[in-house]
């Protein structure tokens, strides 16, 4: 199906009749295989870590792009899309080739970790060696590096050291923090048409072992502290820079992606915010109840300090998550009270504080899950969890058994131990800020969250100036946006930890949520999309589908192109208000993203219509050709005979089969902003030995005219109309302006 759609997508493109900056057929497709649009991301099906760009993608709102596997990779697939974003892989002679030759014709490539076949198409010179678990420093002076922090973040995995390239650096390497190895890490450079980058390592892989650890260290019980086997075994002691905990500096490399896709598309791309109406960051209050039921008056807490009459769904007021233990002593009449007011409740699930294997993780959900349902029948079913003691045997074991059970949002990364690791050095152990699924070994997508819990009452911190330090970072001019998890043990209220972290959340007007809350905000931003996206004559135009769960959501679009600024946005022809806004470097233009179809204007708009002009036409027997042109330069046309629906027909418009009698043929152009001939040029004719049967308007037959190709039939005569006001009855006298070859008609003008 899909090769068939492709195919007849290609068809549409070369008759004109699509826009080649987005495909308009598309088949279903589950989620990772993306919404379609400018953005392609080619994976190879034997490397699934290929598909995690288009998570990346949908984190920094980039929701306009497809995936397909390397197999598909052709001149056919690419004549759809804008910009290439191309995982690890090799490649054929023949996709090298088209892949070449599309770049060479306007096309924007991203290549990652390539392949040393690409080097000449990317401009990176010989590849001199390697470097493993580096450094990246990105040139902050010039776009795409504006805004991207100056500080040398770490990767993880293997680079490839290149050497003797012609492409710009877009970011260097480095061995250490600064230990340059005077090699790119991104390059940028110009290629006929178009442009050609790449990131020398896989940003991919790294992103994922950034926020989840070091694969190698699965099932090692690092820290020095007692059983279980934790997250924070994963990174312990190094896996992370703490000079550099602050900064999420897997979020900054997305970024910098970003940042490269836009500036590189001809097709100026909107984009969604991370959080809604344009927040930079938003605070997960949870709390581990452990039977003891503090909860109902933690609950309680947040409650009253709630602005009266306030919106849980516009997030205005405090609400928190507690996970408790099913012997957890509150009545099933409070859990319905404190849910219906927009609280969350969750299992507390424990292994007893032990290592576990698959199975024995599968047997504590299936035993106690149940037990949780029992004691408040009246608890909506767990959406999300964390473990007892922070248990995390395995890599991933913990998120697919959590999925099998419907919880999507795991919390258990943990920012512990305090004295050992932590040492009340505040930020992100993980690199990230933002809420992103977690991936297996192989990098297989699972459809769980992983929101990290940066502060904990277990760490030996001082909350309040870990809350400040996150918040300002994010608020500030660092733009290190984020959603913050605190674990504030519920057992007992009032908990001044959770005050702590409220009283700064709310004097910074940031919202303090369930972790529900943004698992239901995570699911609708991800799942709302973008279509249709073009861009022509300094007009964007796309469409926005909105999923539920998106209050709130905010659009953007780049506030520059090609054209020029942008002077006007409308929603299915009404003005949308925006307000600028600059994020990493690049100013873009905000708006509220309610679904419809949008129109982004860049420049002078270009509001006068073409005027049609009927210059020729030819009738012979049931046959009528018409020659157009229209008064702007690169207009297309839409036809009609008689009262048909106006349609996209080619010049010459060319009709067959067309029945005897009188007709009327009109004509309208289109110019390349949209516009319309408001009045369409009109020809009246006749014809006088028409096809037999009902009466009808006759057949369009494309571009090719009767005969073309062929001998023509010289058996019945032809005759040449020149003249705009002619008409062919079956009686009168030949005028000037009518050809008759072989023989005399009788013809009039009227």
């Amino acid at each position: 199906m899909r090769s068939i759609i492709r195919k007849t997508a290609a068809c549409l493109l070369a008759a004109g009749i699509l826009s080649a900056t987005a495909p308009a057929v598309s088949d279903a497709a589950p989620p990772a295989q993306g919404p379609g649009g400018p953005i392609l991301v080619v994976a190879n099906g034997a490397d699934p870590f290929g598909r995690y760009y288009a998570e990346i993608l949908q984190a920094e709102g980039l929701d306009e792009y497809a995936v397909a596997d390397v197999s598909a990779l052709d001149a056919t697939t690419l004549a759809s899309y804008r910009v290439v974003v191309l995982a690890q892989t090799a490649l054929t002679d023949g996709q090298l080739s088209a892949l070449t030759a599309w770049v060479n014709g306007g096309g924007d490539l991203i290549a990652m970790h390539p392949n040393a076949q690409l080097a000449g198409l990317l401009g990176l010179g010989g590849d001199t060696g390697n470097v493993s678990d580096g450094y990246v420093g990105v040139d902050t002076s010039t776009a795409p590096g504006n805004g991207i922090t100056g500080t040398t973040m770490q990767f993880h995995g293997d680079a490839d050291v290149w050497s003797g390239g012609t492409a710009r650096r877009v970011a260097t390497l480095f061995s250490g923090p600064a230990s340059s190895a005077n090699a790119p890490a991104v390059t940028l450079r110009s290629v006929g048409s178009g442009q050609a980058a790449a990131f020398t390592y896989d940003l991919a892989r790294s992103v994922v072992y950034t926020r989840q650890g070091n694969p190698a260290w699965e099932g090692q019980k690092r820290d020095g502290q007692i059983d279980p086997i934790r997250s924070d075994d994963l990174f312990f002691p190094d896996w992370v820079d703490f000079s550099r905990i602050q900064i999420p500096q897997a979020d900054e490399q997305q970024r910098l992606l970003a940042n490269l896709i836009t500036e590189m598309s001809p097709t100026p791309l909107p984009r969604f915010w991370y959080f809604p109406r344009g927040l930079n960051a938003a605070v997960v209050m949870t709390g581990d109840d452990h039977g003891n039921n503090g909860t109902a008056g933690q609950f309680q807490i947040f409650e009253d300090e709630s602005a009266p009459g306030c919106s849980v769904a516009d997030w205005q007021c405090i609400r928190s998550t507690s996970y408790m233990y099913p012997s957890t002593p509150i009545t099933d009449a409070d859990v319905r009270r404190f849910q219906a007011a927009g609280f969350e409740f969750g299992l507390h699930l424990s292994t007893n504080c032990q290592n576990f294997d698959d199975a024995s993780l599968e047997s504590d959900w299936a035993d106690q899950l149940p037990a949780f349902n029992a004691s408040w029948p009246g608890a909506s079913p767990p959406r999300t969890s964390r473990t007892h003691c922070i248990a995390w045997s395995t890599w991933t074991g913990e998120p697919e058994a959590e999925l099998r059970h419907g919880v999507r949002l795991d919390t258990n990364y943990y920012y512990w131990p305090g004295d050992a690791w932590v040492q009340n050095r505040p930020g992100m152990f993980t690199g990230s800020g933002i809420p992103m699924r977690f991936a297996t070994k192989d990098g297989s997508l699972i459809d769980v969250y992983q929101a990290v819990t940066q502060m904990t009452d277990e760490s030996d911190i001082d909350i309040a100036m870990h809350i400040a330090t996150l918040l300002d970072n994010a608020l500030g001019s660092n733009g290190y946006y984020g959603a913050f998890t605190a674990n504030m043990h519920t057992d007992s209220a009032p908990h001044a930890g959770a005050q702590a972290i409220v009283d700064a959340a709310v004097a910074r007007g940031v919202p303090v949520v369930s972790a529900a809350q943004m698992l239901t905000w995570l699911d609708g931003r991800n799942n709302s999309s973008f279509g249709g996206v073009s861009y022509a004559n300094g007009r964007l135009r796309f469409a926005v589908s909105r999923a539920p769960g998106s209050n709130g959501l905010m659009g953007m679009v780049p506030a520059n192109a090609g054209a020029g600024g942008l002077t006007q946005l409308t929603r299915d022809g009404a003005a949308v208000p925006i307000k600028h806004r600059t994020v990493k470097g690049i100013d873009y233009l905000t708006f509220d993203a309610a679904a419809g179809s949008y129109v982004a204007t860049y420049g002078v708009p270009d509001d006068t219509p073409p005027d049609t002009v009927i210059t020729g036409a030819a009738i012979d027997r049931d046959t009528a050709s018409f020659t157009l042109a229209a008064s702007e330069a690169g207009s297309h046309f839409e036809c009609r005979v008689d009262a048909a629906a106006f349609a996209a027909c080619s010049n010459p418009a060319k009709y067959a089969g067309l029945t005897k009698g009188t007709h009327t043929f009109s004509a309208r152009a289109i110019d390349g902003a949209g516009n319309v001939d408001p009045s369409p040029a009109s020809r009246s004719f006749t014809v006088t030995q028409g096809a037999g049967g009902a009466a009808g308007s006759g057949i369009p037959v494309g571009s090719a005219g009767p005969g073309e190709g062929s001998s023509p039939d010289r058996s019945k005569p032809r005759v040449t109309l020149v003249r705009r006001t002619l008409h062919v009855s079956r009686r009168g006298t030949v005028t000037l302006g009518v050809r008759c070859p072989r023989r005399e008609l009788l013809c009039r003008v009227n």
